[in-house]
């Protein structure tokens, strides 16, 4: 797992910036499956969209095969997902944002969540954190999962400034470019967690041996008691699979989309033989599946 997270933080820069961009595919419009949970029904909509971003190498299918839809429906959250098929394609041409936002995230909003939820993994990690600078008032919280956040050299760069919060920040960029983002997306990073700029709330997770714990950890130091879940796994689906669980019972999210308990069931017994009750209330909807 070493090797593989290690040929991940090469090979991931390396295909940004490469001129063979153009040869990956990123079709449009961007690709989504959608989920309702079990606590959705016509008549009690669903109050919360988490919006799923997959990691290099893997497609919105991931989500549904690896255990992610299954365990948001055992949470009896008033949530619909969506995952997106985000690939690297999106990324390298410099379409992510404008695709997810278009093709994904703008029509589902349309059906009036209250909140939206970002939930990615390694390269998703990264485009949680992406998107939600792009658009901070459409986004009510990420959760990033051993988030890819630049090369080595700029990870040393903040560790010897003593870390994000010392850490000497440039001017903000106005637009995102290949050389430009990573440390832009830092620099936000910075301002958020300051309370210097508007953003989202902000929900980290790691396994301890992840190769990119070092630059998650940067992070984590500057997010609020209760913001970052830890566990002893690497950069791969069950450790990442766990911390959800505990991000599922223990976040904003969490208290925020949690589906309101059904009413009370009122009984009246009539006064004599000859009155009349009325009908009872009709059969709650079946939850459906986009």
């Amino acid at each position: 797992m070493y090797a593989l997270t290690r040929w991940f933080s090469v090979l991931l820069p390396a295909l940004l910036l490469c001129a063979c961009a153009g040869l990956l595919p990123a079709p449009t419009p961007m690709r989504s499956m959608q989920w309702s949970s079990a606590e959705t029904t016509a008549k009690a909509p669903a109050t919360c969209l988490v919006v799923f971003l997959p990691g290099l190498g893997d497609n919105a299918q991931d989500f549904e095969r690896n255990g992610f839809v299954a365990e948001v429906e055992r949470q009896e959250l008033s949530v619909d997902m969506v995952a997106a098929d985000a690939t690297l394609g999106y990324y390298a041409r410099g379409s992510f944002a404008q695709r997810l936002a278009t093709d994904v995230i703008g029509p589902a909003r349309a059906r009036g969540y209250r909140q939206v939820w970002l939930v990615g993994m390694s390269m998703g990690g990264l485009g949680t954190v992406y998107y939600a600078r792009a658009h901070t008032a459409d986004i009510t919280g990420i959760f990033a999962l051993a988030p890819y956040l630049g090369k080595r050299g700029l990870i040393d760069e903040i560790t010897e400034a003593g870390g994000l919060s010392r850490w000497h920040a440039p001017a903000k960029a106005q637009t995102l470019t290949k050389k430009n983002y990573q440390r832009e997306l830092w620099r936000w990073l910075q301002a958020v967690t300051r309370g210097e700029e508007r953003g989202p709330a902000i929900y980290l997770g790691y396994g301890s041996s992840d190769k990119l714990a070092r630059a998650n950890r940067l992070l984590a130091a500057e997010l609020p008691d209760g913001h970052t879940f830890v566990n002893d796994g690497a950069h791969d689906w069950p450790t990442w699979s766990a911390l959800l669980r505990q991000f599922l019972s223990s976040s904003a999210l969490a208290r925020d989309c949690r589906a309101a308990p059904p009413g009370p069931v009122l009984e009246t017994a009539p006064t004599d033989e000859r009155a009349i009750t009325s009908p009872g209330s009709p059969a709650p909807g079946t939850a459906t599946r986009g």
